[in-house]
Order: structure tokens, then C-alpha cells, then sequence
């Protein structure tokens, strides 16, 4: 009997600090899967602050050229994709030139801390988004 003790209770402390860490992972995935065959969605690698990649899919089709609120889009999607849902954020400027759009956010975890920032970079040839931010 002991010795089944001993193993269950080995087993919950395995097993209950990975689902903890699983739930925290996906809890800011979006249930929405992209699809990979979509003609007008868009595939970008973002480097954060030099040090992971991520993919962000964006529903744009940049073959046509960009509007302003499709570099937006591009803008929000890739914000969303690196920090989630659970912060409030505020778009300061964006600017769009050529095969190049920048973005700077102020962003905070509530309305009384948005000294954060998020800088963003995407290069529209390449498809690369270089994102600067601080913690």
C-alpha cells in the first residue's frame, strides 16, 4: 500500500506542473487554424528580440500591393502572435514605404502600465518581422 502511495504521488508531482506549463502555452493559441493552401493568407518569420522566431500567419495577400489597413493588420497579427491576448496595447505609429513597414506600440498588462514598448519591422520581400520589445 505504501508503495502505491509513493508512486501516485510521484506521478501528481510529475504530471500537474506540466499540464500547469501546457495550459499556460496554449492559453493564448488561437483556435482558429489558418489554412496552409489559402492563396490570401501570408506566411511571415518574426525574430523577437533577436533570440526566437515565431510564424505569424497574416490573412493579407501582398502581391497586390498593401493598403494601410492591411499593414495594420500585419501590425496587430504579429503583436498578438508574440504576446498574446492578455495585455492591453495601444498602436502609436505605423508607417508603410515601399516593401517596408514599421510599427511602434505601448503596451502594458492594464490601462495604468503602458510604458512598455514593442517595435516592429517587416520587411515585405523577405517576409521577415524583426520585433523589439521589453518585458
Amino acid at each position: 500500500m505504501k508503495r502505491t502511495v509513493l508512486v501516485v504521488s510521484l506521478m501528481l508531482v510529475i504530471v500537474i506542473p506540466f499540464s500547469a506549463y501546457a495550459l499556460a502555452i496554449f492559453d493564448d493559441v488561437p483556435t482558429e487554424k489558418h489554412p496552409d493552401d489559402s492563396s490570401d493568407m501570408t506566411l511571415f518569420m518574426a525574430v523577437v528580440n533577436g533570440v526566437r522566431s515565431e510564424d505569424v500567419y497574416v490573412p493579407v495577400d501582398i502581391g497586390d500591393g498593401l493598403t494601410d489597413e492591411e499593414a495594420e493588420l500585419i501590425a496587430e497579427t504579429t503583436f498578438t502572435t508574440v504576446l498574446g491576448h492578455n495585455s492591453i496595447h495601444r498602436l502609436d505609429t505605423l508607417t508603410l514605404k515601399e516593401a517596408q513597414i514599421t510599427a511602434h506600440y505601448s503596451w502594458g498588462y492594464n490601462e495604468n502600465d503602458l510604458g512598455h514598448v514593442f517595435d516592429i519591422i517587416v520587411d515585405l520581400i523577405t517576409l521577415q518581422i524583426t520585433v523589439s520589445h521589453c518585458f
